[in-house]
């Protein structure tokens, strides 16, 4: 299925079994009800920034938006898995390992081209990030202090601080978001 159309039906299923309406979905998330309506219909394709707010607004996971809650133990070809880019396509978002409450957490794999520049979306309260850069330098500024990360490399912080990744050096990096519930 088109991810554009797959978030776009599970929006507007978490908003009817919630019984909400655009506006007050919009007022929860601070996407407009122009935008929340062009996504459910899957005229819009939505920025992680988008996403995230949505999901942050709903308490719902990002990948849950992305409609990924497949249960199987098969070997992931990454290279498989739709990807959501962002940053003019200089930042490539897989989500690998959706949201599983059991689990409380999310594994995301993501590449960021030179140039690429990211603000996340500070995540709900009580949430933790973790990174891991395996290839390249990591520029991440988490609560206006910055970290150059260069693989391998690791770090933990609270992700409902305003956070961001950014890559202003010349070779790709790669590196994995683990978001813990």
């Amino acid at each position: 299925m088109d991810p554009t159309q797959s978030i776009g039906s599970v929006l507007k299923q978490v908003r009817v079994e919630r019984s909400l309406t655009l506006e007050e979905t919009s007022t929860l998330t601070g996407v407009s009800k122009a935008m929340l309506g062009q996504i459910e219909r899957g005229k819009s394709n939505p920025t992680i920034s988008v996403l995230w707010k949505i999901a942050t607004g709903l308490k719902v996971s990002f990948s849950e938006l992305l409609g990924s809650g497949d249960e199987n133990h098969d070997v992931i070809d990454i290279c498989n898995i739709e990807p959501v880019y962002e940053s003019d396509g200089k930042m490539v978002l897989h989500d690998v390992f959706p949201y599983n409450p059991m689990t409380g957490f999310e594994y995301f794999y993501i590449t960021i081209y030179q140039g690429g520049h990211h603000v996340s979306t500070p995540h709900l309260k009580s949430t933790e990030e973790h990174i891991v850069v395996t290839k390249g330098v990591l520029r991440l500024t988490v609560d206006g202090q910055v970290y150059d990360m260069t693989a391998p490399s690791a770090l933990k912080f609270n992700s409902s601080l305003e956070h961001s990744y950014s890559n202003p050096f010349e070779d790709e990096v790669i590196f994995q978001s683990i978001v813990k519930y």
